[in-house]
């Protein structure tokens, strides 16, 4: 009996040091053929880089990072960085969101804003991940770049990070450690600018509506820019030097070729007369931010916002319609209740043969209530073509006008639109 103990208790002796000779084999040799394997994604991190080895504490960091993409793919990938502290904490920061183009080089750059209280050495290392938040690539150790935060309250700071030297000749060595002014990277100014100033859903409003301006600030320097001023402002297209301002903002920071995008909504005042407005935005009107293009810092709207008591909603401007295809004209409007369409070959829609009314029909002298309008296949297109043709021109005007209850009138802006012609065989 007793032997059978002794011999149970050694073959659990040999199978504890079996299985931590094993976990040891797994943890020195991690790459082994029975290890997991690394994912080949054709992605790889190939340098980093720092604005200033040793910076002021307080002061903004930049750190660039080098990505290769092997692949035949544009790659859509999210940049962080990995920092250990002086306190030997590990942060991750930034979550820069960047397209690898294929068969390139890209480089990214993050800043990173240094606790003014915490001077000392710091440690970056880098990963890559794709939109799904799978890792692409990480940096290898020996890419991982160091520098100094100096804090102004304190005395005589060190970095311990002192590069070790095998070197035995002496005066090398002296050559070595002696005192040495660091150069930063220098980098290209930054460049605000707006770009895509643009009306959201429809550019016609009517008076007492909001509309929704988007807008894209862009960084198309080479450096960061922080406390960025910028303004918005409307003005009547016939009056361009009487800008309304009707909003502005700041925006913390913009790093190079990133986009910030601005949604904002604009109610022009009921006072004001009715026909189109402008939207400008402008950035750094001060000129606080040295900037590579001093004169690009404002942007006008390539649309017009139209502010009536009308608003066109359909077609838009220059539509096509095709020739077999289903017409429709629709407006809006809360002042009148009475309206017609007019189609005409000349834009100052005159009383002749090449301008027609709809609906058509004697009831109500050709008024209508409704504000939407389908015309009959005898009106668009045959009678729209007709005048085409007739003018040799391939496009036409259409607008609204309406009346109120009073009888007054009026006609809502102009609008042009195409009909796509069939072609003709016999020909």
């Amino acid at each position: 009996m007793e032997g059978k103990r002794q011999t149970s208790h050694k073959r659990n002796v040999i199978s504890t040091l079996l299985i931590n000779i094993l976990l040891i084999v797994l943890l020195v040799f991690p790459n082994h053929s029975y290890a997991k394997k690394k994912r080949n994604t054709g992605i790889s991190i190939e340098k980093i880089t720092v604005g200033e080895e040793r910076i002021e504490a307080g002061r903004l960091q930049l750190i660039e990072v080098l990505i290769k993409n092997r692949t035949s793919k544009k790659i859509s990938t999210n940049l962080k960085l990995m920092i250990i502290l002086p306190n030997h904490n590990i942060i991750t920061h930034g979550k820069k969101p960047a397209d690898l183009p294929s068969k390139s080089e890209t480089r990214i750059l993050i800043p990173y804003p240094i606790d003014k209280n915490r001077g000392g050495d710091y440690t970056v290392s880098a990963k890559l991940y794709d939109m799904k938040g799978r890792v692409l690539a990480k940096s290898r150790k020996d890419q991982n770049v160091y520098f100094f935060a100096v804090d102004s309250t304190r005395r005589n700071q060190k970095s311990k990070r002192i590069k070790k030297t095998t070197l035995k000749n002496t005066k090398v060595q002296k050559a070595k450690h002696k005192a040495k002014v660091v150069a930063p990277i220098q980098f290209d100014p930054p460049d605000l600018l707006f770009k895509d100033i643009k009306i959201l859903d429809n550019n016609s409003i009517l008076r007492g509506e909001t509309a929704h301006i988007r807008l894209s600030l862009i960084n198309d320097g080479g450096d960061v820019a922080t406390k960025i001023e910028y303004s918005i402002y409307w003005y009547f297209s016939h009056r361009p030097n009487r800008k309304v301002k009707f909003f502005s903002d700041v925006i913390k920071i913009i790093a190079p070729g990133e986009r910030k995008v601005i949604e904002i909504p604009l109610t022009i005042p009921e006072s004001e007369q009715k026909g189109e407005y402008m939207i400008q935005a402008v950035v750094d009107e001060s000129n606080a931010i040295k900037e590579n293009d001093e004169k690009n810092n404002a942007s006008v709207s390539q649309q017009s916002l139209i502010f009536s008591d009308i608003a066109l909603v359909f077609p838009a401007d220059s539509h096509t319609f095709a020739e077999n295809g289903l017409f429709k004209f629709e407006w809006r409007s809360n002042k009148y209740n009475q309206f017609k369409v007019q189609v005409s070959a000349d834009k100052f829609f005159p009383e002749t043969d090449d301008t027609f009314e709809l609906p058509k029909g004697e009831e109500i002298e050709g008024w209508t209530p409704a504000k939407i309008i389908k015309p009959l296949a005898g009106e668009m297109p045959t009678m729209a073509t007709s005048i085409m043709e007739s003018n040799n021109i391939n496009h036409l005007y259409w607008r609204v006008k309406a009346k109120d209850s009073q009888g007054a009138t009026t006609e809502s802006t102009i609008r042009k639109f195409f009909i796509n012609l069939k072609a003709d065989l016999q020909k």
